[in-house]
C-alpha cells in the first residue's frame, strides 16, 4: 500500500444473522471520544468502537429510540447525541437514556434538522412548513417560523440555508427572526445537500453532475461550479477539503486551496452488492477516516492510516456497567457550570438533596385558606358609593346586569376550548388537544422527569390531583396523553366506571411472578367468558407491549361488573359512579377478590396437566401472603384446637389517635367499639390495650406490623370438651414468612370508612386531640392518622416462639433463626383534593430497571418521583391504603415453580382459534341459525370450491399453511370493525349555544372481520367474521353505520354465530403477537375501542396514506373505493367484510404508485371530490348518482 492511499480499514454487518435488513440512514462520529453513531430505518441507534485493521466494528450500545426511521444523527459536545426521526427530535445520553424529546404527529413529520456550527442550538423543519429553533441545553423551544413545506436540505451557521424539493435555495437571518434574506433557484431538481465553508455555500442537486458554489455575501448568482465525475448526493465541508458522495457509490474530495478544482487525496469506493447503494456517509472529526453506510446495513470504514483515529483527542469511551451507567459521567458536566455565565440556563443546575426543611419553607400553621379572591369593582361604582350603617350603596351602572357580577376574565371559555385552562405546569402551557396543536403548529416536549413541588405547603401537588380527560369535538382520540407520560411504562385512563382499580392493576402488573401466571393462564384454553384471570393476563400483555402509550382497562372492568363476587363484596360503583365506601377500602377488598380468583384459576391450570396437587396447586398463595395458624384454647379445660389457613394480606390496627385517646370525649372503649363496628379487625379488648399503650409511648410502623402478625382475642364460643359456652382465648400467628410478597392493609378512621367518597372537607370542624373543636390544622391531623414514614426495608423473623419485625439498624436484636428481608416495592395512596373531587387513588411503584427510582401512576399520568415523596405520610391530603413489600431473597423452590409454569404453559396463543374456531356460545345457538349457516356454506362452496363445513358466518378459517405463515410473521390482512353505542355522550350546553362534552359516547365492538391479503387463490377471502355477544343494554345499534339489527347480538335470537368478547379479542391479540400487517381505514379508532396496541410499523391505514398535507379533512373509504374501482359500497348499511375487502383493493392501488404519481392522484381526488360535494360545481343530481353518491 502506498503512502497516503485510502483503503477499506474495516466494516460491520450487524444484520447478517437477521431475517430483515434495516438500512443505515445516518452516521456520525464523536469529537472527544472514539465512538461512531449509526441510525437505521427501524429507529434503532447503535454505537460502535474502532478495533484493529480487518476486525469488525465492535458494538458498544444499541437502543430502540424511535418508532420511525432515523434521518439525522449528530454528536453533541456535552456527552450526548442529537437524533432526528420522522416522528421525534431527541437528545440522548451515550447510554441511550433520553434527555429531551420533541414529538410530532404522522401528518406533520420532521423532514430535516441540523445543528448550528457553533453553539447548542438546532433548527428542525416539518412537512407542513413549520420551522422550529430548539435550545438543546435548556431543553426548550426558542422560536418558531413558517418556512417552505418542501424542505429537503439544511445548513446552519451564522445564517440558515434551506434547500427545497423544487430546487430553490433560501437564506434566512436568525438575528432577524429568521426572516428571508435571499432566494435563488439552484436547479430544477430537488436540493439534496448543502455544505458551508467560510463564506462559500456548496449546493448539490439531484440529476446534476456539478456542485454549485455561492458566496453568501452576494447570492444573486453562483460564484462558480465544481465539475464532478458522477451525480453528487451528499456534501461535507472539512478543514481543507470538500467531501462529495455520489449516487454511483464512491466518495472523493476537492481541495479548498485550489478553489475546489483539484481532486484531493481522499477517495473511497466500497464494494457493494448488486442491489445496494450508499445511504449515508460521514467524515471523522480527525479526518483520518471516512464512514460509509449502505442499504444492506453495512458500515464501511475507509482510511489512509494503518491505525486511524476518529476523534481529535483519541480517548476511548467509558465501559458501560449498566443501562444508565453513563449518567454519573453526564452529571459531572453540570458541576462545571459557572453561575456567573449568563449563557447557561439555571435549569441545568440540579437542586441539592437535603434531609431537613429549607429555610424558605413556610409552616402550614402560618397559612390560611382565604378562599376565592374578591371580584374587581369598577372605579365608577366606588366613586358614587354612599355608606349607611357600614353598608355601601351605589347606583347600578348600565354596563352591568342586575344581581350579576361576572368573575371570570374575558376569553376564559376560549382558553378552555383550546385545552389550556388547567394543568399548565404538567403540560408546560401546551394545548391538550392534538387538533389544536396542528392548527397552531405548536410543538410538544416531554413532561418533566421529576414533578415539581406544591406551590404552597399543605396544598396538593398538581401531579397528584385527580387526572381528568378533556374532550374536544373530535372525541377522546384528540386528547394528547403523551404530555403526561415521558416514560416507557403505560398509564391507564380513568374515564371508565370502577377505574379506581387502575392503581391496583398497575401494582399487580409490576409483580413479575403474578404477571407470568396471569399471562400463562390467558393463553390457555379457558372457556369461561367472564374469567377475571384471563382479562388480567390480556391487560398485562397490553401494558407490556404498549411502549408508553395510554391504555384503558375497559374489558376487564366490564367483566368485573358481571362477577357475582364483586357484588357480594361491594367493590363496584353505582350507575352514577359513586362508591358505597372509601376507595382506600374498596381497593383492599378488590385485591383479595382478584388474588382469590387467580388462586382458583391457576390451581386449575396446573391440575389440568395431570400433575400431583402438591406445591404447584397453590402458586398464587406462595406468591402473595403467608400461612396463618389459629389456636383456640379453653381456660377451663386447657383444650386446644388448631386450624391453618392462608392470608393474602395483613390488616394493621388503627392508630390510637384515630380511635380515641385519653382526652377524647367518647373514651377509649367507645372508640374501640366504633372501630369494630366500622369493620376493623381489633376487638374491644385489643382496642383498649392499644389505647393504653398509645398513651404510654408513641408507636412506630413496625410496632403495628408486630401486633398484626400475632393477634390475641377473647370470644364466647362453644367448647367441645366442656360441652358448654366458655370465654375462649384465640391466637392467630404467622406460621412462616412470605416467600415473595407481603401486602399490608391500612385501615381508615371510622368516619372516613363509613363516609365513603364524601370524606372531610377542608376547614370542616372536627374534634381535636384535646377534646375541643379544633382548627384547620387539627382537622388535617385527624383526617390522616398515619402521621409517619414507611421504612423502605425491614427484617422479619418467624420462629416457633416469636414473630418479630425489626428495622435494618436493629437486626442484631433478632434471635437465631431464618430471617427474611423485605423491601418496599409499591404503595397505593388515597388522595383527597377538595377542589377537584372527594378522593382518588394513586400508586407509587419501584422502577424495575432502576432500584433507586420510583414511578408515580396517577391514571394516565406517569412520572418519576423521589423516594421521600413515596414513604412520607405527613400531609393531611394523603393516606396509605396498601403497601407491598417484596422478599429480597426469593426461595429457589418458588422460582423453579414459576419457571416450570412458564415452560409448560408459555404465553403463546394457539393458532387453532383461527384454523378451527369454536365458541362457548355454540351450544346455545338456535336451529334456525344452524340451517342458515348450512345455506351459507353451500353457497360459498359452490362459488369458491371451499370446504363448506369449515365456514363461520362469512369467514373461511385459516388453513395449516396459512397458520404457519402467520407464525413466521409473514402474514397480512385487511381489518374492519363495527361498533354499537352502549351509552350516549353527555354534554353541557351553555347559554350562548356552545357545547362542552363531559363524556363521549361509549362504544362496544359488535362485529370484527379480517380478510386475507397475501395473494393466491384465497386472496380477499375473510378468515374472521365474528359477531360479539353483548349482554349489556345497548343505547343505539347504529344500523346504518354498523349493519347490526335488533337481536343480532343476543344469544338464542341472533341470525349469526356469536362469540364472546374474550374469544374475539384473543384472535386479535394473536395477530398482533405474530406481527401481522394490518390494512384498514381509520385503524386508530378501531384499535382504541378494541383496547389493543398495534405498532405503527404494522399498520397500513389508507385514511392516512391518502391524506394530503394541505387538507385536514380525511377522505372516506366509500369515495376512495369509487375513485379507483368506479364501484359503490355502503349504499344502505355498512358491512365489515365488504369494507375490509374494499380497503384491501384501495391499498393495492396505493402500493403500485410512486411518490410523484401519488401526489398527482391526491390532487385529482380532492378536485373530483370538490365537484361532487360542492353545490356550486354544477354537478346535476343524475351525475352525482352516477358517481355513486
Amino acid at each position: 500500500m502506498e503512502e497516503g492511499e485510502w483503503f477499506e480499514f474495516t466494516q460491520s454487518w450487524d444484520t447478517a444473522t437477521q431475517d430483515m435488513v434495516w438500512p443505515v440512514l445516518a452516521l456520525a462520529a464523536r469529537k472527544d471520544s472514539e465512538l461512531v453513531y449509526a441510525g437505521d430505518s427501524s429507529g434503532r441507534l447503535t454505537t460502535y468502537t474502532l478495533e484493529a485493521a480487518g476486525e469488525p466494528l465492535a458494538r458498544h450500545t444499541s437502543v430502540q429510540c424511535a418508532q420511525s426511521a432515523i434521518r439525522h444523527v449528530a454528536a453533541l459536545e456535552a456527552a450526548g447525541v442529537f437524533v432526528q426521526s420522522d416522528d421525534a427530535i431527541q437528545v440522548l445520553y451515550d447510554s441511550g437514556r433520553q434527555r429531551q424529546k420533541w414529538a410530532t404527529t404522522p401528518n406533520d413529520a420532521f423532514v430535516g434538522a441540523c445543528l448550528r456550527a457553533q453553539g447548542h442550538e438546532a433548527f428542525v423543519c416539518t412537512s407542513t412548513g413549520s420551522g422550529t429553533l430548539l435550545d438543546l441545553q435548556a431543553g426548550r423551544v426558542v422560536q418558531r417560523k413558517g418556512v417552505d413545506a418542501s424542505v429537503s436540505a439544511l445548513a446552519f451557521s451564522d445564517m440558515l440555508f434551506l434547500g427545497t424539493a423544487t430546487g430553490e435555495l433560501a437564506m434566512r437571518d436568525p438575528r432577524a427572526s429568521f426572516s428571508l434574506s435571499y432566494t435563488v433557484t439552484a436547479s430544477t431538481g430537488a436540493v439534496s445537500s448543502i455544505a458551508l465553508h467560510d463564506n462559500h455555500v456548496f449546493v448539490a442537486c439531484q440529476e446534476m453532475s456539478t456542485v454549485s458554489v455561492y458566496d453568501k455575501r452576494n447570492m444573486s448568482q453562483p460564484a462558480g461550479s465544481i465539475a464532478c465525475d458522477g451525480r453528487p448526493v451528499q456534501l461535507h465541508a472539512g478543514k481543507s477539503d470538500l467531501w462529495i458522495s455520489y449516487t454511483e457509490g464512491f466518495v472523493d474530495t476537492r481541495t479548498f486551496a485550489s478553489q475546489c478544482s483539484d481532486v484531493g487525496m481522499g477517495y473511497a469506493e466500497p464494494a457493494l452488492s448488486e442491489y445496494a447503494f450508499v445511504a449515508a456517509f460521514a467524515v471523522a472529526p480527525s479526518e483520518q477516516a471516512l464512514l460509509i453506510a449502505d442499504t444492506e446495513g453495512v458500515v464501511h470504514v475507509w482510511s489512509d492510516h494503518e491505525q486511524p483515529q476518529l476523534s481529535v483527542t483519541g480517548r476511548q469511551p467509558e465501559l458501560l456497567a449498566g443501562r444508565y451507567a453513563l449518567q454519573d459521567v453526564d452529571s459531572s458536566w453540570y458541576s462545571q457550570v459557572s453561575l456567573d455565565d449568563e449563557n447557561v440556563s439555571l435549569a441545568s443546575v440540579e437542586m441539592p438533596l437535603v434531609d431537613s426543611p429549607l429555610l424558605s419553607r413556610m409552616d402550614a400553621d402560618l397559612l390560611d385558606d382565604v378562599g376565592r379572591p374578591a371580584c374587581f369593582v369598577d372605579a365608577g361604582v366606588l366613586s358614587s358609593l354612599k355608606m349607611l350603617d357600614n353598608v355601601g350603596y351605589a347606583p347600578k351602572p348600565h354596563s352591568m346586569r342586575r344581581n350579576q357580577l361576572p368573575f371570570c376574565t374575558p376569553g376564559w371559555r376560549k382558553a378552555w376550548r383550546s385545552g389550556q385552562h388547567d394543568d399548565n405546569e404538567l403540560t408546560r402551557g401546551r394545548s391538550k388537544f392534538l387538533s389544536q396543536q396542528r392548527r397552531s403548529a405548536h410543538g410538544r416536549a416531554s413532561a418533566s422527569a421529576v414533578p415539581s413541588a406544591a406551590a404552597t405547603e399543605g396544598s396538593v401537588p398538581k401531579h397528584l390531583r385527580q387526572m381528568r380527560i378533556e374532550y374536544s369535538r373530535f372525541g377522546v382520540e384528540d386528547f394528547d396523553f403523551s404530555l403526561y407520560n415521558s416514560t416507557q411504562w403505560s398509564g391507564l385512563e380513568g374515564n371508565v366506571r370502577n377505574s379506581y382499580a387502575n392503581a391496583l392493576l398497575q401494582v399487580l402488573f409490576f409483580c413479575p411472578e403474578f404477571r407470568q401466571l396471569a399471562q400463562s393462564h390467558c393463553a390457555g384454553s379457558c372457556a369461561e367468558a367472564t374469567c377475571l384471570s384471563c382479562q388480567l393476563g390480556l391487560l398485562f400483555r397490553l401494558l407490556q407491549s404498549a411502549q408508553g402509550q395510554s391504555c384503558h382497562a375497559t374489558l376487564l372492568l366490564h367483566v368485573l361488573a358481571q362477577r357475582p363476587e364483586a357484588t357480594a363484596l361491594a367493590v363496584l360503583e353505582d350507575t352514577h359512579g359513586h362508591a358505597t365506601a372509601a376507595y382506600a377500602v374498596l381497593v383492599q377488598r378488590l385485591m383479595r377478590l382478584v388474588l382469590e380468583q387467580a388462586n382458583v384459576d391457576c390451581r386449575r391450570m396446573v391440575l389440568d396437566s395431570n400433575q400431583e396437587p402438591s406445591a404447584e396447586a397453590s402458586i398464587v398463595e406462595r406468591t402473595f401472603g403467608f400461612p396463618q395458624l389459629a389456636t383456640t384454647t379453653c381456660p377451663s379445660c386447657n383444650a386446644a384446637h388448631f386450624r391453618e389457613s392462608h392470608v393474602f394480606s395483613l390488616d394493621l390496627d388503627l392508630p390510637q389517635s384515630a380511635t380515641g385517646g385519653a382526652g377524647s370525649t367518647s373514651g377509649g372503649v367507645g372508640s374501640g367499639l366504633a372501630a369494630v363496628l366500622a369493620g376493623g379487625s381489633a376487638s374491644v379488648r385489643r382496642a383498649e390495650s392499644m389505647a393504653r399503650l398509645g398513651r404510654s409511648q408513641k408507636l412506630g410502623f413496625l410496632d403495628f406490623v408486630n401486633r398484626a402478625v400475632v393477634r390475641d382475642d377473647t370470644q364466647r364460643a362453644w367448647c367441645t370438651s366442656c360441652k358448654k359456652f366458655q370465654l375462649l382465648n384465640s391466637e392467630k400467628r404467622m406460621a412462616s414468612a412470605p416467600e415473595a410478597y407481603l401486602t399490608l392493609n391500612f385501615p381508615l378512621p371510622p368516619s372516613e370508612a363509613v363516609s365513603g367518597a364524601a370524606g372531610l372537607e377542608l376547614g370542616a370542624s372536627s374534634p381535636s386531640l384535646d377534646g375541643s373543636s379544633g382548627s384547620n390544622a387539627s382537622s388535617k391531623s385527624a383526617a390522616n392518622p398515619w402521621q409517619m414514614a414507611l421504612p423502605t426495608e425491614f427484617n422479619l423473623q418467624v420462629a416457633e416462639t416469636q414473630v418479630q419485625a425489626l428495622s435494618i439498624e436493629d437486626s442484631s436484636e433478632l434471635a437465631e433463626g431464618k430471617v427474611a428481608r423485605f423491601k418496599l416495592v409499591a404503595v397505593i395512596s388515597s388522595i383527597r383534593d377538595t377542589r377537584r373531587g372527594p378522593e382518588h387513588l394513586v400508586a407509587h411503584i419501584r422502577d424495575p430497571d432502576d432500584a433507586q427510582s420510583w414511578l408515580l401512576f396517577n391514571d394516565f399520568l406517569v412520572q418519576r418521583v423521589r423516594v421521600d415523596s413515596v414513604t412520607a405520610f405527613y400531609d393531611w391530603w394523603r393516606m396509605p391504603s396498601v403497601a407491598v413489600y417484596a422478599n429480597s431473597d426469593r426461595t429457589s423452590s418458588l422460582q423453579d415453580i414459576i419457571q416450570t409454569v412458564a415452560q409448560r404453559f408459555p404465553y403463546k396463543i394457539s393458532t387453532r382459534i383461527l384454523t378451527a374456531p369454536r365458541s362457548s356460545l355454540d351450544p346455545l345457538q338456535t336451529t334456525a341459525l344452524q340451517q342458515r349457516q348450512q345455506r351459507v356454506r353451500k353457497g360459498m362452496a359452490s362459488r369458491r370450491g371451499l370446504y363448506s363445513a369449515r365456514t363461520r358466518n362469512e369467514a373461511v378459517p385459516l388453513f395449516k399453511a396459512e397458520a404457519e405463515l402467520l407464525e413466521r410473521g409473514k402474514f397480512a390482512c385487511a381489518l374492519d370493525a363495527e361498533f354499537v353505542v352502549l351509552e350516549d355522550a353527555q354534554m353541557e350546553v351553555f347559554s350562548d349555544g356552545t357545547r362542552h362534552v363531559l363524556r363521549p359516547a361509549v362504544h362496544a365492538l359488535a362485529r370484527l372481520s379480517a380478510v386475507r391479503a397475501n395473494g393466491g387463490e384465497m386472496h380477499g377471502v375473510p378468515f374472521i367474521d365474528d359477531y360479539v355477544e353483548i349482554s349489556r343494554p345497548v343505547y343505539d345499534l347504529a344500523t346504518v353505520y354498523s349493519g347490526i339489527h335488533a337481536g343480532d347480538l343476543t344469544v338464542g335470537v341472533s341470525r349469526h354465530a356469536l362469540s364472546t368478547m374474550k374469544e374475539v379479542y384473543k384472535k386479535l391479540r394473536l395477530l398482533v403477537d405474530c406481527k401481522c400487517v394490518f390494512i384498514g381505514h381509520g385503524l386508530k379508532h378501531d384499535f382504541r375501542v378494541c383496547n389493543i396496541f398495534v405498532p405503527q410499523a404494522l399498520q397500513r391505514d389508507t385514511m392516512l396514506l391518502f391524506q394530503s398535507p394541505s387538507h385536514i379533512r380525511p377522505i372516506s373509504l366509500r369515495f376512495l373505493y369509487w375513485y379507483f374501482k368506479r364501484k359503490s359500497i355502503q349504499m344502505r348499511e355498512h358491512s365489515s367484510v365488504e369494507d375490509a375487502q374494499a380497503t384491501l383493493s384501495v391499498y393495492e392501488c396505493y402500493s403500485k404508485m410512486d411518490e410523484q404519481s401519488l401526489a398527482s392522484v391526491l390532487d385529482d381526488i380532492y378536485a373530483v371530490g370538490s365537484k361532487i360535494t360542492d353545490p356550486r360545481s354544477g354537478v346535476t343530481p343524475d351525475e352525482a348518482r352516477e358517481y355513486g353518491f
